[in-house]
């Protein structure tokens, strides 16, 4: 497919797709007539990239994971992990909301609370 048709297929613009070629995310041939053409396993790569995109990765990032063989297992944690984060954040601003007009005391026993809480999370982070 040429990159017009790989554009309209995936929603990504011909200039994104002619990025990802340049950055070597993208493998393309080219014809005769020196048209760049894509296979079809090109869209699927265009959706994995646009979804490690949503995990803020990186160009460099991505392409490590595109050119790693392909575990779906790793991507599929590492999705899940993401969800729960973005669930997790959502709560976080629900619970902001409360506490923002909370007596001083209970902000300050909240806060107490949490500490340790943080320290896991910290140690967590540090395992990635």
């Amino acid at each position: 497919m040429k990159i017009g048709e790989i554009a309209k297929l995936s929603g990504v613009s011909t200039r994104t797709i002619d990025y990802y070629t340049v950055s070597g995310l993208l493998h393309s041939e080219r014809s005769d007539s020196n048209y760049r053409l894509y296979p079809t396993s090109a869209l699927q790569t265009l959706e994995r990239i646009q979804l490690l995109k949503k995990q803020r990765l990186s160009i460099s990032e991505i392409k490590e994971i595109i050119d790693a063989p392909e575990n779906l297992e790793t991507e599929l944690l590492v999705e899940e992990v993401y969800e729960e984060f973005e669930c997790l954040q959502r709560k976080i601003t629900c619970l902001e909301e409360q506490l923002k007009d909370a007596p001083s005391i209970v902000k300050t026993h909240v806060s107490k609370a949490l500490e340790h809480q943080l320290a896991t999370i910290t140690a967590l982070i540090a395992l990635l």
